[in-house]
């Protein structure tokens, strides 16, 4: 695909081959071969396009953007692998700020780059990120809502309260903004008005699951996990096996005490997502935690089968080994 997508001219004159500074790129086929990589979960030969495009053609904004997106998505495999993905997220980061050096007036890649500042654990770009995409369109909820969310994770509550109040202002009808909101009211200890708000957040968009995963976390901090646990077992059953939403339903289940639930939630989640290592090993813990050494080291072949060179299923099975030591010692 690389060599349908980036073309160089083959001749100058009548026969004699063009110099390579003279290399012409087929920039939408380029684009194009990238998407489809992307969509099919494969970042690595996303990224040898984009990384030939970009060397063709330097000064594109759109080289730059697309080269950030399959590092993001290549950091995410990382992660779930066990490795760790901040170089990644970081170079992604570098990528979007030279895109938006070249496109200096698109609000979009100012946001995408506040997104990659934020998963790259640095949220004062993020929020500077934010605040340029919200002045470069005035009318935009989702740099309001995503400026909101980051001040609320660095419990600036007065600023994101404006934040939201502004993308609730500008998107009335929508359910984000509202859920936000019941974030932001959890995170005060304002319960009672933080579940109105979640609860209303899904009336708006029943089959949003993130808003009900939203709601099961505000339940589950008010001192409710028995109803969370209810709102996330409603889901559908793809939704629930997302990572998100076991996350909250397990947590939910240790908070009652159930262990075992809160290990075959797991399980689930990883036999439905084989490439993610960390949730077959959180599984194993969980597991083993219940007093069931046999699962535990079923989950062991899970995370082998994810990362086969990595270092997770050998920590889990030192663990299961050095769990097992300490219960038959005299």
């Amino acid at each position: 695909m690389l060599a349908c997508a980036i073309v160089a001219v083959g001749s100058a004159g009548c026969d004699r081959a063009e110099p390579p500074s003279r290399a012409r790129v087929d920039v939408p086929a380029s684009a194009a071969a990238i998407e489809t990589y992307l969509r099919e979960g494969l970042p690595d030969e996303a990224m040898r396009v984009a990384d030939r495009l970009r060397e063709l053609e330097p000064g594109s904004a759109l080289a730059a953007e697309l080269q950030a997106r399959a590092l993001l998505m290549a950091a995410t495999h990382d992660a779930e692998r066990g490795l760790d993905p901040l170089p990644r997220r970081r170079l992604a980061l570098d990528r979007y700020a030279e895109a938006c050096e070249l496109a200096p007036r698109e609000a979009g890649l100012w946001r995408s780059q506040g997104v990659a500042a934020d998963m790259a654990g640095n949220a004062p770009r993020a929020i500077l990120c934010y605040q340029t995409a919200a002045g470069l369109d005035p009318s935009s909820m989702q740099d309001r809502l995503l400026l909101g969310l980051a001040h609320l994770r660095r419990r600036e509550f007065g600023e994101a309260r404006r934040a939201l109040d502004d993308a609730q202002r500008l998107a009335p009808d929508s359910p984000w903004p509202v859920s936000a909101q019941a974030s932001l009211r959890a995170e005060r200890g304002a319960f009672e008005e933080a579940i109105v708000l979640a609860r209303h957040a899904v009336a708006m968009a029943p089959t949003e699951s993130g808003l009900a995963v939203n709601l099961g976390k505000v339940l589950r901090q008010s001192g409710a996990p028995g109803q969370a646990i209810d709102v996330l077992m409603a889901l559908e059953p793809e939704q629930r096996l997302q990572r998100g939403a076991t996350e909250e339903l397990a947590l939910s289940l240790l908070d009652l005490g159930r262990i075992n639930d809160a290990a075959r939630a797991w399980n689930d989640f990883a036999l439905a997502s084989p490439s993610d290592a960390l949730a077959a090993a959180e599984a194993g813990r969980l597991w083993l935690r219940a007093g069931d050494p046999v699962r535990a080291r079923s989950c062991v072949n899970l995370a082998r089968v994810a990362q086969p060179e990595g270092t997770i299923a050998n920590d889990l099975q030192r663990l299961i080994e050095e769990s097992l030591r300490s219960t038959t010692a005299p």
